[in-house]
């Protein structure tokens, strides 16, 4: 069972947008299962300011198991905390590590619009991340290449998860795969129009509950052929057709004599 364990810091600021003014309540609240109460987790919100058109957070995640990692969300007062946030980045999401200096931006105006006036509470809550499956095989650095079928294998989850497969390249989505069942494993093909680099990584995420998510290890990915092999092969089999095409034109055609004089 999931309870609310401390309510370790609530601050006031006002905060003034261009076309709205904004009152913001921010409270953080650490929810953890019974099996961690035996040790001493806690979140703290440090400092909270308005850059332009956005509102940071920034917080701390305090505990005494440094190899511990967070699923943290940000949660509005408009529909009484009950969707986290979307429009954010930074230290937001799954697998967040333990420790300080953390920090979540939040574009506002984006995700009210610009005619939005009024108040609003803000909740940061925290829960003890534990990966539903765990990717096998897949270790950082590995190489995929574009437009050749690689497998993905897991174990984990449950026989219902209905999986959702996105490729990211550091915290920007690429690719959205098509839906797998929870079978342990899969083909997927990265289409060409993916630009070969590096930093890319999946996650893999229960299409009911998004709360269910993992990330992999970051992989590169490379052409399927390499783009100095291709402009050779192009050099090559261009000299050789401007080889026929030179030695046809230097060659002279046959001379066809006078025609013999009848015999007498």
């Amino acid at each position: 069972m999931t309870r609310p364990l401390l309510f370790p810091r609530v601050s006031d600021q006002a905060t003034g947008f261009t076309g709205f003014i904004m009152n913001v309540i921010t409270t953080s609240m650490l929810l953890l299962t019974s099996t961690y109460f035996a040790y001493s987790q806690e979140v703290i919100i440090t400092d909270i300011r308005r850059v332009a058109d956005k509102i940071e957070v920034h917080y701390d995640i305090i505990d005494e198991k440094p190899e511990h990692s967070y699923s943290m969300q940000l949660y509005s007062s408009q529909d009484n905390f009950v969707r986290p946030l979307e429009n954010v980045e930074g230290d937001v999401g799954i697998d967040i590590p333990v420790g300080g200096n953390k920090k979540i931006i939040w574009n506002a105006m984006e995700e009210l619009g610009a005619d939005f006036d009024g108040k609003l509470a803000l909740e940061l809550k925290g829960s003890l991340y534990v990966p539903f499956i765990t990717v096998e095989g897949l270790e950082e650095g590995m190489i995929f290449k574009r437009g050749k079928p690689h497998d993905l294998t897991w174990t984990g989850g449950r026989g219902d998860n209905i999986l959702n497969i996105e490729l990211y390249q550091g915290d920007n989505l690429v690719k959205t795969f098509e839906e797998r069942p929870n079978v342990g494993n899969t083909t997927f093909i990265i289409p060409t129009d993916v630009k070969p680099g590096k930093n890319y990584r999946f996650m893999i995420s229960d299409t009911r509950n998004r709360d269910e998510a993992v990330y992999t290890s970051i992989f590169v990915i490379k052409r399927k052929v390499p783009l100095g092999l291709k402009i050779g092969l192009g050099f090559l089999v261009g000299g050789v057709v401007g080889y026929l095409v030179g030695t046809g034109s230097t060659e002279s055609e046959p001379k066809i004599g006078p025609p013999p004089l009848p015999p007498r």
